[in-house]
């Protein structure tokens, strides 16, 4: 199981990799609709994913924002803590300071999803099936393997969710 789900994982962000060849600033940041959440710059000069309460339908978001969103998926600290794995790194955070260019964000998401990899690596075969213990609070009782499915399941839907916005952009600019 585990190797399966590690090359399933590997597949899936070969994939979006590859959605993103070609990826132009002016497209990372393009806002088909008003009111998309995205990356802006602060008044500290640091960019950062927009963010907040939401009333009732969650705001459309960018090309920026979903691949910041993405970035976090795999690089959140907390998946070696959950998975109770001795790996530093990660530590991308969702109101972390976020990329401001194409360049930077891909950078940021192979990075992310490198480590993503350490740590799909770093579980013995004989964790998977362990629970994932108080540290992921209402979360505790459930396995290790179903916590890293619902991440891929993130990563596939948010890598796709990356190439409907691409497909979107050609379509709307030409």
């Amino acid at each position: 199981m585990r190797d399966d789900i590690i090359a399933a994982s590997d597949s899936v962000s070969r994939r979006t990799r590859q959605r993103l060849d070609g990826l132009t600033d002016d497209e990372l940041f393009w806002e088909p609709v008003p009111d998309c959440w995205s990356v802006r710059r602060r008044h500290d000069g640091t960019h950062r994913a927009d963010g907040g309460a939401i009333d009732r339908v969650e705001p459309f978001t960018t090309i920026a924002w979903r691949l910041w969103h993405l970035t976090t998926c795999y690089g959140s600290a907390r998946h070696a803590a959950w998975l109770g794995v001795d790996r530093t790194g990660g530590g991308f955070e969702q109101d972390d300071p976020a990329p401001a260019a194409v360049a930077e964000a891909r950078a940021a998401f192979e990075e992310a999803e490198s480590w993503w990899r350490e740590v799909l690596a770093a579980l013995p075969d004989n964790a998977w099936s362990e629970p994932l213990g108080a540290i992921a609070g209402p979360y505790g009782d459930a396995d290790k393997a179903s916590f890293v499915l619902h991440q891929l399941d993130e990563q596939i839907h948010h890598g796709a969710e990356l190439g409907v916005l691409r497909d979107l952009y050609r379509a709307t600019t030409q």
